[in-house]
């Protein structure tokens, strides 16, 4: 009899630990999305915060009648409109977004800071090379959004090569790739007539051809080691390509009419 009930009371043990694992697991299902919200909340929230700091500290720097005033200079780059502020001790720091893949940006038309979402590049708005030509971006881009993100692949396939002028003429005021891009070349006048003011270029980049980045404000420019460039890709690109003989990789400013390294 005592070794039954011995038995009775170890089986009630394992089916309550049984069940205590299913709350646990129901709680956890539910807590965690609840989290995850908490924490998109909050972030949301930082940046809305960051956002009133950023055009409060304008609104500031406005009333003393700078001049020239950088703010309505279309063209300069949101980090040097931050600096300009940060300079004025306006703001403590350069902000950042802590939303991932959002930026803030200065419209120069509305004149206020905006917090805007880049936007990743989709098949759906370009044409991808077949053939010889697999791994080549190309056509004419149809998307409406201006801040871009050139993806690492598009539908499975490796982005290798950005052909000609498929961003050209499209009103963009930023493109970025990620850390790990495999992009070799950007074509000719592939980014010519843009708003673009400083780019990071990819790690991986070998060749830059004619006039890739012409008729683009651009004051910075990160760069690899060993790229080939052409004609006309930055302004002033005789000093640009001066500057990147004699010094190689690394990030240029455009300062006082010549590239110099930072």
């Amino acid at each position: 009899m005592k070794e039954k009930s011995h038995n009775l009371i170890s089986g009630f043990t394992l089916i309550e630990l049984i069940v205590v694992i299913l709350i646990i697991g129901v709680l956890a299902a539910i807590a965690v999305p609840m989290y995850i919200g908490y924490v998109d909340k909050a972030r949301a929230s930082n940046d809305n915060s960051s956002l009133a700091s950023l055009n409060g500290a304008t609104s500031v720097y406005y009333a003393g009648d700078p001049s020239p005033n950088l703010f309505k200079t279309p063209g300069t780059s949101n980090d040097t409109l931050m600096q300009t502020l940060v300079d004025a001790r306006l703001l403590p720091e350069i902000l950042e977004p802590v939303q991932e893949s959002n930026s803030f940006v200065w419209d120069f038309g509305g004149e206020l800071w905006l917090l805007s979402t880049l936007s990743e590049l989709s098949a759906s708005e370009i044409t991808l090379g077949t053939g010889g030509h697999s791994g080549y971006i190309k056509g004419s881009y149809s998307g409406t959004q201006t801040d871009v993100v050139i993806p690492k692949t598009l539908d499975g396939v490796t982005i290798t090569n950005i052909y000609q002028d498929v961003f050209s003429g499209k009103g963009l005021t930023s493109v970025s790739f990620p850390s790990d891009s495999s992009i070799v070349r950007i074509h000719a006048r592939a980014f010519m007539n843009n708003n673009l003011t400083d780019i990071v270029l990819p790690p991986n980049l070998q060749t830059i051809d004619y006039g890739a980045f012409q008729n683009n404000n651009i004051t910075k420019v990160t760069i690899g080691a060993n790229v080939t460039i052409g004609g006309n890709v930055f302004q002033n690109n005789s000093s640009f390509l001066e500057a990147y003989s004699a010094q190689g990789a690394g990030t240029y400013i455009y300062t006082a009419g010549k590239w110099v390294k930072q």
